[in-house]
């Protein structure tokens, strides 16, 4: 991941979100819930028109709720032309809660690398 010096789009006291490079895409960090909601979805119109496939890095996430769950798997089906959307650093639950709902199913969505702890 290349994010190395890059300023992030979003810094609050609960959410920092990077742009990222090499793949492109974004590293998201801290927790996503009802306040930061807003901050998610302007960084993800930010990388929209983003040729190609796109990476969700979310090892840093320490909380994210079914709002900005549903936000992203929207956004993965929003991807047109065979391109994807990759979460990656999924931690195991929000892995199970996807599955569970059968939004792994998502065209558009790919689920990357999962978390270690």
């Amino acid at each position: 991941m290349d994010a190395a010096g890059a300023e992030p789009l979003v810094r609050t006291a609960e959410l920092r979100i990077t742009r990222i490079r090499r793949p492109p895409g974004l590293s998201i960090e801290g927790v996503v819930d009802v306040h930061t909601h807003r901050h998610l979805r302007t960084a993800l119109e930010v990388i929209a028109s983003t040729d190609g496939d796109v990476q969700l890095e979310l090892s840093g996430l320490e909380f994210l709720d079914l709002g900005g769950l549903r936000m992203l798997i929207a956004f993965a089906g929003t991807r047109d032309g065979g391109h994807h959307v990759e979460l990656t650093g999924l931690a195991p639950h929000l892995r199970n809660v996807i599955a569970l709902v059968g939004w792994d199913d998502t065209p558009g969505l790919r689920l990357g690398a999962h978390r270690v702890k």
